[in-house]
């Protein structure tokens, strides 16, 4: 607000000077007539000279001190978050989200809008998939129309499998050092082909076990804190499960990264030290694979959950009430609270068991560039603005999912003490996800060895063909795939 003070400074000087009027008089008796010399005082007026000073108003020059705002437009600082040099001018990119819309249209559109204003000048156009997504992506990639910046699944290999076929854009040579360090170094470096790293880490999960307590303790008898904490207690488990309530074990195949799966829970070897053997026929991987044929003979799994490529399946029987736990993570509960609100107050979450691998996990999420986008810095701009700690803390504020990058846990957000069941995982969450690793080693032709394996997987569970003969069987067309 301008405030503006005036002075004024008035005098009036008034002089009156009276007019003097000088009279004497005085004469004696007449005395003989006689000539003298005398002096006669005559009485006269005598108008004197004056001056007047009327009053009048006299301007002293003075120095009036005005307070007033003035608006500079000083030279605009670099925004933090610009963090990616020679942004191409007036590039349009497009994004593909998975399964976010319309849950989180206006995370997403604000997070838009803040990059667009991060890096004047760039469009982005977003679209989300759900159920269709892989088949989207692979016909738009056939179609030579794919988008330039495509969430993907690491946990379910989707990363290394595109970019073994050259479709992805390669990173590590393009992201300045000091952009690479805001993520936990585990993450970066998951799903590396031939070494290289081909994602920005985006939102983490935490596996949990979600628990209907009406069935795991009413029904079952069980008590919570006894929930297995390594794989092999899974068996068992079911067993009891099963006998006491009827109810059938809701447990998912990785069917999209069955080798991942089998290092992670059976602590198998799957490539020989050259890397051109295959080596998961081994005492381990047939150990492994024992155990669910071995569940699926007792009947004490759903079947049509265990080798389902839509991991929603699962979380629908168990969002239904029909299922005494699923491995999910806590983002997922508001599926839960939403379809069934009254499961939600038997709803329970405990860490999911650990496999023979020891590692607690690898990452779920990340974003990725196809290769050959007309607009390379502007799409590796925003794949990473979408996962650096200002964004991902915004995400976690909104649902329970756990950023990629350390930064973003000193907020004291996740210090809160935990109130909702989706919230359990918050105060360990750092610890949980800065321990994440990818212990896979690259395979080549992924898809189609992985494919191998899961009709290898599939003939043991449901045909009847030992497992041992399956997985061999398995091995040597993973080795001749391996080594086109």
């Amino acid at each position: 607000m301008k405030q503006i003070e005036k002075g004024y400074l008035s005098a009036a000087f008034v002089l009156a000077l009276a007019a003097i009027l000088f009279v004497a008089c005085g004469a004696p008796a007449a005395p003989p007539a006689q000539t003298v010399r005398e002096t006669v005082v005559v009485p006269q007026t005598v108008v004197a000279a004056q001056t007047v000073v009327a009053p009048q108003t006299v301007v002293v020059p003075q120095t009036v001190v005005a307070e007033q705002t003035v608006v500079v437009q000083p030279t605009a600082a670099p925004n933090p978050e610009a963090v990616i040099k020679d942004v191409e001018p007036n590039a349009e990119v497009s994004l593909w989200t998975f399964w976010l819309s319309p849950t989180f249209d206006d995370y997403i559109k604000s997070t838009i809008a803040r990059f667009e204003a991060t890096y004047p000048g760039v469009k982005v156009n977003w679209e989300d998939h759900q159920a269709t997504f892989q088949d989207d992506l692979r016909n738009a990639f056939a179609a030579g129309n794919a988008p330039d910046v495509i969430n993907l699944s690491v946990g379910e290999g989707w990363v290394s499998d595109y970019a073994t076929k050259g479709l992805l854009l390669p990173l590590d040579d393009k992201v300045p050092q000091d952009v690479k360090d805001l993520y936990f170094k585990g993450l970066w470096e998951e799903q590396l082909v031939d070494g290289v790293n081909y994602q920005f880490p985006w939102y983490q999960g935490i596996s949990v076990e979600l628990v209907n307590m009406k069935v795991y303790s009413d029904g079952a008898g069980l008590k919570l804190e006894d929930f297995p904490k390594t794989v092999d207690g899974l068996p068992e488990l079911c067993q009891t499960i099963k006998d006491k309530t009827g109810t059938l074990c809701n447990i998912r195949l990785t069917v999209n990264d069955l080798l991942a799966q089998m290092v992670y829970e059976g602590g198998v070897k799957i490539l020989s030290e050259d890397g051109k053997t295959c080596t998961f026929d081994s005492a381990d991987g047939a150990a492994w694979l024992q155990m669910y044929v071995d569940m699926v003979k007792a009947g004490t799994v759903d079947r049509s959950v265990l080798v389902t490529d839509q991991d929603r399946v699962g979380l629908d029987l168990f969002t239904s009430g029909n299922s005494a736990f699923y491995q999910t993570g806590p983002n997922l509960i508001r599926e839960v609270r939403a379809n069934n609100p009254g499961l939600y107050g038997y709803l329970a979450a405990v860490p999911a068991p650990v496999g023979k691998s020891g590692v607690l996990g690898k990452g779920l999420m990340g974003i990725s560039v196809k290769n050959d986008t007309k607009f390379p810095n502007a799409s590796i701009a925003l794949a990473q603005f979408f996962t650096n700690p200002e964004s991902m803390l915004e995400f976690s504020k909104i649902v329970a999912v756990y950023p990629s990058t350390p930064k973003s846990y000193d907020d004291p957000f996740f210090a809160a003490k935990p109130i909702a069941v989706e919230d359990s995982a918050k105060p360990i969450a750092k610890d949980i996800v800065s321990k994440y690793a990818d212990i896979v080693p690259t395979v080549p032709n992924k898809a189609d060895v992985n494919e191998a394996v899961l009709q290898a997987v599939q003939s043991a569970l449901f045909d009847n063909v030992p497992v041992q003969d399956a997985l061999t069987t398995a091995a040597k067309a993973c080795t001749e795939l391996i080594n086109k």
